[in-house]
């Protein structure tokens, strides 16, 4: 892929997303301001259509671009349009749940994209799952989906966050010379960034002018588990099990630390709060700005010791172990300062 190409990829991105514009109040996709968001303008959610026509643009002109990736776009597909029925009129916790687990398990049994090993996570030889390899599979896919889900509180962080585990396995696909991989991680690396050009504030834009919604951070991250595992898996995999959790390091530990500690509160562990890191920051005094560019930073450097330690060849148990000393910490350090917060705010 040249230039040329990224440059035409990035423009038809934001062709599209301007077009779907003023077509998202017809469809019921734009988010209205008030209670917990703290934007100001009714904005347009079209992020995830956008990106996805983009992709189906590019298979249907460049198929040999995106070869054998025929069943990601149907299920993904299938994604977004539950995401944007999602977006348009809301639906339960319990029905998400259900849809992103079907479609995670189409995933695994229609396209063969599936965990079956975690490596040497433990030190004592290849973990493989047997007979778990599909329901690990379902569960670990609808966690990067909620991840991505649930870090898209402000302006570019969900989308940027992606970019940067897209780009660490971007450097591993190409040193390793994986031309497919290489080249769909880069295909929605720019993609995602035309969206970041619409969704960030800047000096010749200053409003938001698309949103991903539900229906893009979940597609997002469907995108994203699903390449993680692929690159991860068989005898041609790109990089160990392990440095999938490296690449999406911060978004993760957030999550799993909310997944943990609201249903131990008697809270449901999908209930929109004030609790994740970025809400921390905010009430810390930074600006969404500082806030976004800081989680950029944090997520920049796991990442980054994510494809070092691989390609010095760090064994698998220690960056897994390393990985759950840092979420200990985490969870540690943030236990009473996250309850005194949110006593206050309550």
């Amino acid at each position: 892929m040249k230039l040329f190409f990224f440059l035409s990829v990035f423009l038809l991105t934001i062709s599209a997303l301007m077009l779907l514009r003023p077509a998202a109040k017809s469809l019921g996709l734009v988010d209205i301001p008030g209670g917990r968001k703290t934007h100001s303008d009714a904005t347009p959610m079209v992020g995830g259509l956008g990106i996805y026509l983009g992709l189906v643009a590019v298979y249907v002109v460049s198929p040999l671009l995106l070869p054998n990736y025929q069943d990601l776009l149907i299920l993904s597909g299938a994604m977004l349009v539950f995401g944007v029925i999602d977006d348009a009129i809301g639906l339960s916790p319990k029905s998400r749940l259900a849809v992103h687990s079907a479609i995670a398990l189409g995933m695994a049994l229609i396209a063969d994209i599936r965990l079956e090993s975690f490596g040497n996570l433990l030190g004592g030889g290849p973990v493989y799952l047997g007979a778990l390899s599909i329901p690990i599979t379902v569960f670990a896919t609808v966690g990067v989906i909620n991840a991505v889900n649930m870090s898209d509180g402000l302006d570019g962080l969900s989308g940027g966050l992606t970019v940067i585990a897209l780009m660490a396995l971007a450097v591993c696909s190409m040193l390793a010379g994986e031309g497919a991989l290489l080249n769909f991680s880069v295909l929605l690396t720019i993609q995602v960034m035309a969206f970041l050009t619409l969704n960030l504030r800047s000096w010749w834009n200053k409003r938001v002018l698309t949103f991903l919604g539900d229906s893009g951070s979940t597609l997002l991250g469907f995108l994203l588990a699903w390449i993680l595992i692929e690159s991860s898996q068989g005898s041609e995999s790109v990089i160990q099990p392990v440095y999938a959790l490296w690449f999406f390091a911060l978004p993760l530990i957030d999550t799993v630390s909310l997944l943990i500690r609201r249903p131990l509160s008697g809270k449901s562990a999908f209930t929109p709060g004030l609790d994740h890191f970025h809400h921390r920051l905010l009430r810390a005094g930074f600006s969404r700005k500082q806030t976004v560019l800081i989680m950029y930073g944090l997520a920049s450097i796991a990442a980054s010791i994510g494809v070092f330690s691989h390609f010095v060849g760090l064994d698998d148990s220690v960056m897994f172990w390393l990985f759950l000393l840092i979420f200990g910490l985490y969870m540690v350090v943030t236990r009473e300062q996250i309850a005194q917060e949110i006593s206050q705010i309550e």
